[in-house]
Order: C-alpha cells, then structure tokens, then sequence
C-alpha cells in the first residue's frame, strides 16, 4: 500500500506540472495574440455604409437563403456551387483586377496584396455557404439511402410473399 501511495502522489505531481504548464502557455499566447483586437480593428477599417459592400453582403445572404429554400434542387445547388468555387478559386485574380480599378467603385482600396480583405468578405462566406450545402447534401443522401432501403425491404418482402404463396399453390396442386 506504500508503493501504491507513492506513485499515486508522484502520478498527481505529474499531472499538477502539466496543468501549470498549461496555464501558462495559455498566459503567454493571449499575451501574444490579439485575435478579437484584430477583427475588430479589421471591422473598423471597412466602410459598411458603401453600397457596393451592402450588395456583396446582400449577395451572400440570397445565395444562403436560396441554397437553403431550394436545398432539395440539385440542378440549382450544383451551378450554385461550381460558381462560388470558380470565384474562390479566381479570388486572387479578381483582387487584383479591383485592386487596380477599385477607385471606379470604392471610396477605399480595400484590395491589398495579401488579399485579406476578398479573403474575408468573398471568399470565406461563400466557403461557407458551400459548407452548408455539403451538409445539406449529406443529410439528402442519408434521407434517401434510408428511403431505398425501405423500398428494398419491401420489395424483399414483396418476394418473399409471392414465394410462399406460390409454394402454397402447388401444394394445394399436388395433394
């Protein structure tokens, strides 16, 4: 019983050095990195008020609420998708055609060299509107793998009953 107490005590030693070493490399990295001070900042920076930035976002939300009401519309979510991939895919170059003509449309040039700022407002919200319609079609095919297993049980059925009704037949027919 000695034995056991001391490694249970040398075990919650370990295990209480792991924790503090947690901690502070948990201190250390919010000292670092400023994420929410970032995306704030990032935020400040746009002018929301623009209405070209309004029709982009615009442009999202009815993409978002057509891939949802038009979710079972295979044909729709299919030319939905292959156009927001074809523009994640172009993003860079789409960045920098209006980082050269932006003073056409914007009040500021918005479009660096890095791309932030596409990556941000066009990219990733069609990313993730092409994450729900992965999602979407996950759940389609699950519903329909369940669907046709249903019809293939009651088909099976179906022959199974005939099957026995013909058994039934000719052995009424040979007694």
């Amino acid at each position: 019983m000695p034995q056991m107490s001391g490694t249970l005590d040398g075990l919650s030693a370990a295990v209480d050095e792991v924790f503090r070493d947690i901690r502070e490399k948990f201190r250390e990295a919010s000292k670092e990195a400023k994420i929410w001070e970032s995306l704030q900042a990032f935020a400040a920076a746009i002018d929301w008020t623009e209405p070209w930035i309004i029709g982009l976002l615009a442009c999202h939300l009815l993409l978002l609420v057509l891939v949802l009401v038009f979710r079972k519309s295979w044909n729709l979510n299919l030319v939905i998708m292959v156009s927001a991939a074809g523009v994640v895919y172009n993003a860079q170059r789409i960045n920098t055609y209006l980082g050269e003509n932006c003073k056409a449309f914007a009040r500021q040039p918005y479009f660096d060299e890095q791309g932030i700022f596409i990556s941000a407002l066009v990219s990733a919200p069609l990313l993730l509107i092409m994450l729900v319609q992965l999602v979407s079609y996950l759940i389609l095919t699950s519903q329909m793998l369940v669907e046709m297993k249903v019809k293939e049980i009651k088909y099976k059925a179906r022959q199974r009953a005939r099957q026995e009704k013909q058994h039934a037949q000719e052995s009424k027919k040979d007694s």
